[in-house]
Protein backbone atom coordinates (compact mmCIF):
# COMPACT_ATOMS: atom_id res chain seq x y z
CA UNK A 1 0.00 0.00 0.00
CA UNK A 2 1.74 2.87 -0.84
CA UNK A 3 1.91 6.27 1.59
CA UNK A 4 -0.90 8.54 -0.07
CA UNK A 5 -3.31 5.35 0.71
CA UNK A 6 -2.24 4.88 3.23
CA UNK A 7 -2.94 8.29 4.43
CA UNK A 8 -6.64 8.02 3.05
CA UNK A 9 -7.01 5.24 4.80
CA UNK A 10 -5.63 6.56 8.00
CA UNK A 11 -8.15 9.65 7.45
CA UNK A 12 -11.32 7.46 6.80
CA UNK A 13 -10.76 5.34 9.96
CA UNK A 14 -10.76 8.68 12.07
CA UNK A 15 -13.45 10.44 10.27
CA UNK A 16 -16.07 7.24 10.47
CA UNK A 17 -14.81 7.59 14.57
CA UNK A 18 -15.85 11.02 15.12
CA UNK A 19 -18.51 11.92 12.55
CA UNK A 20 -21.55 10.59 14.82
CA UNK A 21 -20.18 13.01 17.65
CA UNK A 22 -20.21 16.13 15.81
CA UNK A 23 -23.80 14.98 13.99
CA UNK A 24 -25.24 14.85 17.61
CA UNK A 25 -23.90 18.36 17.90
CA UNK A 26 -25.66 19.53 14.93
CA UNK A 27 -28.50 18.02 15.91
CA UNK A 28 -28.64 18.34 19.66
CA UNK A 29 -27.42 22.02 20.72
CA UNK A 30 -30.64 23.59 18.26
CA UNK A 31 -32.50 21.30 20.29
CA UNK A 32 -31.37 22.21 23.93
CA UNK A 33 -31.35 25.95 23.50
CA UNK A 34 -34.53 25.96 22.36
CA UNK A 35 -35.88 23.62 25.42
CA UNK A 36 -34.17 26.39 27.00
CA UNK A 37 -31.28 23.65 29.34
CA UNK A 38 -29.69 24.97 32.51
CA UNK A 39 -26.81 23.88 30.40
CA UNK A 40 -27.12 22.76 26.44
CA UNK A 41 -23.66 23.16 25.89
CA UNK A 42 -22.69 20.22 28.39
CA UNK A 43 -26.06 18.40 27.97
CA UNK A 44 -25.25 18.49 24.31
CA UNK A 45 -21.87 17.07 24.51
CA UNK A 46 -23.21 14.12 26.66
CA UNK A 47 -26.14 12.91 24.36
CA UNK A 48 -23.63 13.28 21.40
CA UNK A 49 -21.22 10.60 23.38
CA UNK A 50 -24.51 8.52 24.23
CA UNK A 51 -24.99 7.82 20.58
CA UNK A 52 -22.48 5.46 20.27
CA UNK A 53 -24.50 3.24 22.39
CA UNK A 54 -27.51 3.71 20.11
CA UNK A 55 -29.35 5.86 22.40
CA UNK A 56 -31.10 8.99 21.24
CA UNK A 57 -32.34 11.80 22.95
CA UNK A 58 -36.16 12.29 23.32
CA UNK A 59 -37.94 15.24 22.46
CA UNK A 60 -35.28 15.66 19.75
CA UNK A 61 -36.43 15.18 15.65
CA UNK A 62 -34.77 11.91 14.82
CA UNK A 63 -33.84 12.76 10.84
CA UNK A 64 -31.57 10.10 8.29
CA UNK A 65 -28.92 12.23 9.50
CA UNK A 66 -29.02 11.17 12.98
CA UNK A 67 -30.03 7.89 12.14
CA UNK A 68 -26.96 7.08 10.12
CA UNK A 69 -24.96 8.81 13.20
CA UNK A 70 -26.19 6.45 15.65
CA UNK A 71 -25.55 3.35 13.40
CA UNK A 72 -21.96 4.30 12.92
CA UNK A 73 -21.71 5.39 16.55
CA UNK A 74 -22.33 1.62 17.34
CA UNK A 75 -19.93 0.85 15.11
CA UNK A 76 -17.03 2.46 16.00
CA UNK A 77 -17.81 1.69 19.82
CA UNK A 78 -17.62 -1.98 18.73
CA UNK A 79 -14.56 -1.40 17.04
CA UNK A 80 -13.26 0.50 19.71
CA UNK A 81 -14.19 -2.55 22.02
CA UNK A 82 -12.25 -5.13 19.89
CA UNK A 83 -9.31 -2.86 19.34
CA UNK A 84 -9.30 -2.54 23.08
CA UNK A 85 -9.31 -6.40 23.77
CA UNK A 86 -6.78 -6.89 21.06
CA UNK A 87 -4.12 -4.72 23.36
CA UNK A 88 -5.06 -6.31 26.53
CA UNK A 89 -4.61 -9.55 24.38
CA UNK A 90 -1.13 -8.21 23.52
CA UNK A 91 -0.52 -7.53 26.67
CA UNK A 92 -1.35 -10.67 28.06
CA UNK A 93 0.82 -12.67 25.14
CA UNK A 94 3.82 -9.69 26.14
CA UNK A 95 3.67 -10.85 29.14
CA UNK A 96 3.50 -14.62 28.87
CA UNK A 97 6.83 -14.11 26.71
CA UNK A 98 8.54 -13.93 30.15
CA UNK A 99 8.02 -18.00 30.70
CA UNK A 100 11.11 -19.75 29.79
CA UNK A 101 8.54 -23.03 27.63
CA UNK A 102 6.23 -19.61 25.65
CA UNK A 103 5.54 -21.27 22.62
CA UNK A 104 3.89 -19.35 19.44
CA UNK A 105 1.78 -21.18 17.17
CA UNK A 106 1.16 -20.35 13.66
CA UNK A 107 -1.08 -21.78 11.04
CA UNK A 108 -3.91 -22.67 9.91
CA UNK A 109 -4.07 -26.30 9.88
CA UNK A 110 -6.48 -28.20 12.26
CA UNK A 111 -3.46 -29.68 14.03
CA UNK A 112 -2.68 -26.27 15.14
CA UNK A 113 -6.22 -26.19 16.86
CA UNK A 114 -4.96 -29.29 18.68
CA UNK A 115 -1.95 -28.00 19.30
CA UNK A 116 -3.47 -24.86 21.25
CA UNK A 117 -5.91 -26.98 22.63
CA UNK A 118 -3.11 -28.97 24.47
CA UNK A 119 -0.49 -26.22 25.66
CA UNK A 120 -1.37 -24.84 29.21
CA UNK A 121 -2.71 -21.26 28.51
CA UNK A 122 -0.28 -19.70 30.67
CA UNK A 123 2.38 -20.75 27.64
CA UNK A 124 0.31 -20.85 24.32
CA UNK A 125 0.14 -17.58 22.31
CA UNK A 126 -1.94 -17.70 18.92
CA UNK A 127 0.39 -16.25 16.27
CA UNK A 128 -1.03 -14.37 13.26
CA UNK A 129 0.63 -14.10 9.73
CA UNK A 130 0.45 -10.51 9.81
CA UNK A 131 2.05 -9.71 13.55
CA UNK A 132 4.90 -12.09 13.63
CA UNK A 133 5.59 -12.18 17.82
CA UNK A 134 9.49 -11.76 19.24
CA UNK A 135 11.41 -13.42 21.80
CA UNK A 136 9.13 -16.74 22.43
CA UNK A 137 10.90 -19.30 23.57
CA UNK A 138 9.82 -21.55 20.95
CA UNK A 139 7.81 -21.43 17.49
CA UNK A 140 6.13 -24.00 16.02
CA UNK A 141 4.72 -23.72 12.46
CA UNK A 142 1.79 -25.25 11.69
CA UNK A 143 0.56 -24.64 8.13
CA UNK A 144 -1.61 -26.71 6.08
CA UNK A 145 1.03 -27.68 3.55
CA UNK A 146 5.07 -27.91 3.34
CA UNK A 147 5.49 -25.31 1.09
CA UNK A 148 3.10 -22.92 3.37
CA UNK A 149 5.34 -23.57 6.27
CA UNK A 150 8.86 -23.06 4.95
CA UNK A 151 7.45 -19.95 3.26
CA UNK A 152 6.57 -18.52 6.61
CA UNK A 153 10.13 -19.37 8.18
CA UNK A 154 11.79 -17.64 4.84
CA UNK A 155 9.67 -14.51 5.42
CA UNK A 156 10.58 -14.17 9.20
CA UNK A 157 13.83 -15.30 9.08
CA UNK A 158 15.34 -12.88 10.72
CA UNK A 159 13.15 -12.62 13.81
CA UNK A 160 13.31 -16.69 14.37
CA UNK A 161 16.93 -17.43 12.93
CA UNK A 162 18.35 -18.45 16.72
CA UNK A 163 15.04 -19.41 18.30
CA UNK A 164 14.09 -23.01 18.87
CA UNK A 165 11.29 -23.44 15.22
CA UNK A 166 9.41 -26.60 15.28
CA UNK A 167 8.10 -26.91 11.29
CA UNK A 168 6.03 -29.49 10.34
CA UNK A 169 6.92 -31.18 7.34
CA UNK A 170 6.01 -34.11 5.48
CA UNK A 171 8.32 -34.53 2.84
CA UNK A 172 11.16 -32.99 4.14
CA UNK A 173 13.31 -35.76 6.67
CA UNK A 174 14.62 -34.21 9.60
CA UNK A 175 18.14 -36.35 9.30
CA UNK A 176 18.65 -33.57 6.49
CA UNK A 177 18.05 -30.43 8.74
CA UNK A 178 21.16 -29.53 10.30
CA UNK A 179 20.67 -26.22 12.06
CA UNK A 180 20.46 -27.42 15.74
CA UNK A 181 17.73 -24.98 16.57
CA UNK A 182 15.47 -26.08 13.73
CA UNK A 183 13.59 -29.38 14.23
CA UNK A 184 11.28 -31.15 11.48
CA UNK A 185 8.41 -33.32 12.61
CA UNK A 186 6.08 -35.22 10.68
CA UNK A 187 2.48 -36.34 11.69
CA UNK A 188 2.88 -39.36 9.89
CA UNK A 189 6.32 -40.49 11.53
CA UNK A 190 4.89 -39.38 15.42
CA UNK A 191 1.61 -41.43 14.55
CA UNK A 192 4.47 -44.79 13.93
CA UNK A 193 6.71 -43.92 16.76
CA UNK A 194 3.25 -43.89 18.95
CA UNK A 195 1.47 -46.81 17.12
CA UNK A 196 4.57 -48.87 17.92
CA UNK A 197 4.55 -47.55 22.22
CA UNK A 198 1.20 -48.44 22.26
CA UNK A 199 0.92 -51.83 20.74
CA UNK A 200 3.80 -53.41 20.83
CA UNK A 201 4.83 -57.14 19.28
CA UNK A 202 5.51 -59.35 22.00
CA UNK A 203 6.20 -62.16 19.79
CA UNK A 204 7.30 -62.80 15.90
CA UNK A 205 4.44 -61.81 14.22
CA UNK A 206 3.56 -61.74 10.14
CA UNK A 207 2.36 -57.99 9.51
CA UNK A 208 0.29 -56.42 7.15
CA UNK A 209 0.51 -52.75 5.98
CA UNK A 210 -2.28 -51.92 3.43
CA UNK A 211 -1.65 -48.39 1.73
CA UNK A 212 1.82 -46.92 1.73
CA UNK A 213 1.70 -43.42 1.92
CA UNK A 214 3.44 -41.64 4.41
CA UNK A 215 1.60 -43.30 7.65
CA UNK A 216 2.20 -46.79 6.26
CA UNK A 217 5.96 -46.01 5.15
CA UNK A 218 6.99 -44.70 8.86
CA UNK A 219 4.73 -47.74 10.15
CA UNK A 220 7.68 -49.93 8.74
CA UNK A 221 10.64 -47.75 9.34
CA UNK A 222 9.64 -47.54 13.10
CA UNK A 223 8.39 -51.29 13.36
CA UNK A 224 12.09 -52.83 11.87
CA UNK A 225 13.59 -50.43 14.70
CA UNK A 226 11.41 -51.14 17.74
CA UNK A 227 10.28 -54.76 16.90
CA UNK A 228 13.93 -56.61 18.22
CA UNK A 229 13.05 -58.87 20.98
CA UNK A 230 14.79 -62.08 20.28
CA UNK A 231 18.01 -62.32 17.86
CA UNK A 232 16.47 -65.47 16.43
CA UNK A 233 12.75 -63.73 16.15
CA UNK A 234 11.07 -63.28 12.33
CA UNK A 235 9.15 -60.92 11.40
CA UNK A 236 7.27 -61.20 8.05
CA UNK A 237 5.85 -57.22 6.90
CA UNK A 238 3.62 -57.76 3.82
CA UNK A 239 3.47 -54.14 1.94
CA UNK A 240 0.38 -53.76 0.06
CA UNK A 241 0.70 -50.34 -1.91
CA UNK A 242 3.68 -49.37 -4.45
CA UNK A 243 6.51 -49.49 -2.71
CA UNK A 244 8.77 -48.96 -5.79
CA UNK A 245 10.11 -44.82 -4.67
CA UNK A 246 10.40 -46.48 -1.19
CA UNK A 247 13.04 -49.23 -2.47
CA UNK A 248 14.97 -46.60 -4.08
CA UNK A 249 15.61 -44.50 -1.13
CA UNK A 250 16.36 -47.09 0.82
CA UNK A 251 18.47 -49.53 -0.89
CA UNK A 252 19.78 -51.78 2.06
CA UNK A 253 16.85 -53.38 3.17
CA UNK A 254 17.89 -56.61 2.20
CA UNK A 255 19.79 -56.11 5.81
CA UNK A 256 17.18 -56.59 7.81
CA UNK A 257 17.68 -60.55 8.52
CA UNK A 258 16.29 -61.82 10.53
CA UNK A 259 12.96 -60.03 9.51
CA UNK A 260 11.81 -60.06 6.18
CA UNK A 261 10.04 -57.22 3.45
CA UNK A 262 7.25 -58.42 1.05
CA UNK A 263 6.20 -55.74 -0.94
CA UNK A 264 3.29 -56.31 -2.73
CA UNK A 265 3.23 -53.16 -5.50
CA UNK A 266 -0.09 -53.80 -7.29
CA UNK A 267 -1.74 -53.25 -3.25
CA UNK A 268 -4.22 -56.19 -4.60
CA UNK A 269 -4.52 -58.54 -1.60
CA UNK A 270 -6.92 -61.64 -1.06
CA UNK A 271 -9.34 -61.30 2.06
CA UNK A 272 -8.79 -65.34 2.78
CA UNK A 273 -4.75 -64.15 2.86
CA UNK A 274 -5.88 -61.40 5.40
CA UNK A 275 -6.87 -64.31 8.33
CA UNK A 276 -3.43 -65.96 8.02
CA UNK A 277 -1.97 -62.42 9.43
CA UNK A 278 -1.25 -61.79 13.43
CA UNK A 279 -2.59 -57.88 12.48
CA UNK A 280 -3.41 -55.80 9.80
CA UNK A 281 -2.39 -52.33 10.01
CA UNK A 282 -4.69 -50.08 7.65
CA UNK A 283 -3.21 -46.70 6.57
CA UNK A 284 -4.00 -45.21 3.51
CA UNK A 285 -6.15 -41.70 3.83
CA UNK A 286 -9.30 -41.91 6.04
CA UNK A 287 -11.65 -42.50 3.33
CA UNK A 288 -9.62 -45.25 1.57
CA UNK A 289 -9.26 -46.73 5.06
CA UNK A 290 -13.17 -46.95 5.67
CA UNK A 291 -13.64 -48.56 2.82
CA UNK A 292 -10.76 -50.75 3.54
CA UNK A 293 -12.21 -52.19 6.58
CA UNK A 294 -15.91 -51.91 5.58
CA UNK A 295 -15.12 -54.78 3.03
CA UNK A 296 -12.34 -56.56 4.89
CA UNK A 297 -14.94 -56.86 7.69
CA UNK A 298 -17.71 -58.20 5.59
CA UNK A 299 -15.44 -60.33 2.91
CA UNK A 300 -13.16 -62.52 5.44
CA UNK A 301 -12.48 -63.29 9.29
CA UNK A 302 -8.89 -61.66 10.32
CA UNK A 303 -6.91 -64.14 12.99
CA UNK A 304 -5.41 -61.02 14.34
CA UNK A 305 -5.95 -57.63 15.36
CA UNK A 306 -7.00 -54.80 12.84
CA UNK A 307 -5.64 -51.60 12.98
CA UNK A 308 -6.52 -48.95 11.41
CA UNK A 309 -5.16 -45.15 10.86
CA UNK A 310 -8.48 -42.79 11.81
CA UNK A 311 -7.35 -38.91 12.47
CA UNK A 312 -11.42 -38.98 13.18
CA UNK A 313 -11.32 -42.38 14.92
CA UNK A 314 -14.66 -41.59 16.38
CA UNK A 315 -16.36 -41.44 13.49
CA UNK A 316 -14.85 -45.45 12.11
CA UNK A 317 -15.57 -46.58 15.47
CA UNK A 318 -19.07 -45.18 15.73
CA UNK A 319 -19.78 -46.83 12.29
CA UNK A 320 -18.39 -50.37 12.60
CA UNK A 321 -17.97 -51.04 16.71
CA UNK A 322 -15.27 -50.59 18.98
CA UNK A 323 -14.40 -54.20 19.45
CA UNK A 324 -13.50 -54.54 15.93
CA UNK A 325 -11.38 -52.27 14.44
CA UNK A 326 -8.39 -50.62 16.83
CA UNK A 327 -7.87 -46.86 15.04
CA UNK A 328 -4.98 -44.87 15.78
CA UNK A 329 -3.62 -41.49 15.26
CA UNK A 330 -6.14 -39.46 15.66
CA UNK A 331 -5.21 -36.03 15.78
CA UNK A 332 -5.98 -35.56 19.28
CA UNK A 333 -3.76 -37.70 20.45
CA UNK A 334 -0.67 -37.15 17.72
CA UNK A 335 -0.40 -33.15 18.56
CA UNK A 336 0.10 -32.95 22.12
CA UNK A 337 3.32 -30.92 23.48
CA UNK A 338 4.59 -34.26 24.86
CA UNK A 339 5.03 -35.84 21.21
CA UNK A 340 5.37 -32.25 19.10
CA UNK A 341 8.32 -31.82 21.40
CA UNK A 342 9.73 -35.24 21.89
CA UNK A 343 11.77 -33.26 25.24
CA UNK A 344 12.03 -36.56 27.20
CA UNK A 345 13.26 -38.60 23.82
CA UNK A 346 15.34 -35.89 23.33
CA UNK A 347 16.72 -35.54 26.72
CA UNK A 348 17.28 -39.21 26.73
CA UNK A 349 19.08 -39.03 23.94
CA UNK A 350 21.26 -36.50 24.57
CA UNK A 351 22.40 -38.17 28.01
CA UNK A 352 23.03 -41.16 26.17
CA UNK A 353 24.71 -39.10 23.77
CA UNK A 354 27.31 -37.29 26.66
CA UNK A 355 28.15 -41.08 28.17
CA UNK A 356 29.40 -42.17 25.19
CA UNK A 357 31.25 -38.28 24.58
CA UNK A 358 32.35 -38.45 28.63
CA UNK A 359 34.21 -42.13 28.03
CA UNK A 360 34.44 -42.35 24.15
CA UNK A 361 35.22 -38.89 23.12
CA UNK A 362 33.98 -37.70 19.67
CA UNK A 363 32.01 -34.82 19.12
CA UNK A 364 29.71 -33.18 21.85
CA UNK A 365 25.96 -32.97 21.33
CA UNK A 366 25.50 -29.67 19.97
CA UNK A 367 28.38 -30.35 17.49
CA UNK A 368 26.63 -33.85 15.97
CA UNK A 369 24.92 -33.79 12.79
CA UNK A 370 21.38 -34.45 12.44
CA UNK A 371 22.22 -38.09 11.29
CA UNK A 372 23.81 -39.18 14.33
CA UNK A 373 21.43 -36.78 16.72
CA UNK A 374 18.72 -38.86 15.42
CA UNK A 375 20.39 -42.23 15.55
CA UNK A 376 20.58 -41.52 19.57
CA UNK A 377 16.69 -40.46 19.14
CA UNK A 378 16.14 -44.03 17.81
CA UNK A 379 17.91 -45.69 20.38
CA UNK A 380 15.78 -43.45 23.10
CA UNK A 381 12.99 -44.77 21.01
CA UNK A 382 13.94 -48.34 21.53
CA UNK A 383 14.00 -48.06 25.68
CA UNK A 384 10.14 -49.19 26.14
CA UNK A 385 11.00 -52.53 24.95
CA UNK A 386 14.34 -52.74 26.18
CA UNK A 387 12.50 -52.15 29.77
CA UNK A 388 10.01 -54.65 28.52
CA UNK A 389 12.69 -56.92 28.06
CA UNK A 390 14.37 -56.67 30.98
CA UNK A 391 11.69 -57.12 33.12
CA UNK A 392 10.67 -60.73 31.57
CA UNK A 393 14.44 -61.28 32.75
CA UNK A 394 16.09 -61.31 29.11
CA UNK A 395 20.03 -61.61 29.88
CA UNK A 396 21.77 -58.27 29.47
CA UNK A 397 24.32 -59.69 26.97
CA UNK A 398 20.75 -60.50 24.83
CA UNK A 399 19.74 -56.76 24.52
CA UNK A 400 23.04 -55.35 23.98
CA UNK A 401 22.91 -57.68 20.55
CA UNK A 402 19.13 -56.75 19.80
CA UNK A 403 20.84 -52.99 20.46
CA UNK A 404 23.41 -53.96 18.06
CA UNK A 405 20.93 -54.69 15.30
CA UNK A 406 18.60 -51.66 16.30
CA UNK A 407 21.89 -49.59 15.77
CA UNK A 408 23.09 -51.12 12.47
CA UNK A 409 18.97 -50.66 11.14
CA UNK A 410 18.79 -47.33 11.17
CA UNK A 411 22.25 -47.50 9.44
CA UNK A 412 20.71 -49.11 6.32
CA UNK A 413 17.65 -47.19 6.31
CA UNK A 414 19.95 -44.48 5.65
CA UNK A 415 21.65 -46.23 3.24
CA UNK A 416 25.22 -47.21 4.84
CA UNK A 417 27.46 -50.20 3.73
CA UNK A 418 29.81 -52.27 5.73
CA UNK A 419 33.75 -52.20 5.12
CA UNK A 420 36.78 -51.86 6.47
CA UNK A 421 37.41 -48.32 7.46
CA UNK A 422 34.78 -46.27 8.59
CA UNK A 423 34.38 -43.50 5.92
CA UNK A 424 31.34 -41.27 7.25
CA UNK A 425 31.06 -38.97 3.57
CA UNK A 426 30.86 -42.51 1.95
CA UNK A 427 28.49 -44.14 4.12
CA UNK A 428 30.99 -46.56 4.93
CA UNK A 429 30.82 -48.31 8.67
CA UNK A 430 33.13 -50.80 10.09
CA UNK A 431 30.48 -52.10 12.93
CA UNK A 432 27.99 -52.78 10.59
CA UNK A 433 28.64 -56.57 10.95
CA UNK A 434 26.56 -59.25 13.37
CA UNK A 435 27.55 -58.89 17.27
CA UNK A 436 29.28 -62.21 17.53
CA UNK A 437 31.52 -60.49 15.04
CA UNK A 438 32.47 -57.51 17.28
CA UNK A 439 35.25 -57.40 19.15
CA UNK A 440 34.91 -57.74 23.25
CA UNK A 441 35.59 -53.52 23.61
CA UNK A 442 32.51 -53.15 20.97
CA UNK A 443 30.29 -55.42 22.95
CA UNK A 444 31.11 -54.32 26.26
CA UNK A 445 30.21 -50.72 24.96
CA UNK A 446 26.79 -51.84 23.69
CA UNK A 447 26.41 -53.12 27.37
CA UNK A 448 27.76 -49.99 28.99
CA UNK A 449 25.19 -48.18 26.91
CA UNK A 450 21.79 -50.05 28.17
CA UNK A 451 22.86 -49.67 31.79
CA UNK A 452 23.66 -46.06 30.84
CA UNK A 453 20.26 -45.56 28.94
CA UNK A 454 18.40 -47.47 31.95
CA UNK A 455 19.90 -45.11 34.60
CA UNK A 456 19.54 -42.02 32.64
CA UNK A 457 15.49 -43.15 32.53
CA UNK A 458 15.08 -43.60 36.22
CA UNK A 459 16.74 -39.95 36.64
CA UNK A 460 14.45 -38.72 34.08
CA UNK A 461 11.72 -39.95 35.81
CA UNK A 462 12.57 -39.42 39.35
CA UNK A 463 14.57 -36.17 39.48
CA UNK A 464 17.59 -35.96 42.26
CA UNK A 465 18.05 -40.12 42.37
CA UNK A 466 20.35 -42.36 40.56
CA UNK A 467 19.81 -46.12 40.08
CA UNK A 468 22.86 -48.64 39.46
CA UNK A 469 21.50 -51.37 36.69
Amino acid sequence: MGKTSQVINKIFRISYKIFPFFVGIYSYYPAFIEQERPFPFLDTIYSSLRLYSGFVEGGVPVDILLQIARFMGMAAAVSLLISAANKINDVINWAKLFNPNSTVVYGDSSYAEYMLKSLKPSLKIHGTEDKPIENASRYLLMFSSDAENLAFYHRNYEIIKDKNVYIMLDGVSRQNIENPSITVFSIAENCARQYWKDYPAVKSERIAVIGFGNVGKNILLYGLQINLIDPAQHFEYHIYGDGSEFRREHTELDKMEPDSIVFHDDGIYKFAELAEFDRVIICGDENQNITAASKLLVAAPVGGAIYIYAPNGDVITDLFGRDRLICFGTAEEMVSADIIFNEKSMEAARAQHEFYFKKYGGAPWEKLDAFKRYSNVSSSDYLHTIKRLMGQGVPMETIAELEHIRWCRYYYIHNWKYGLETDTAKRIHNCLIPFAQLSEAEKLKDIEAIKSKMNDDFALENPGIRQNV
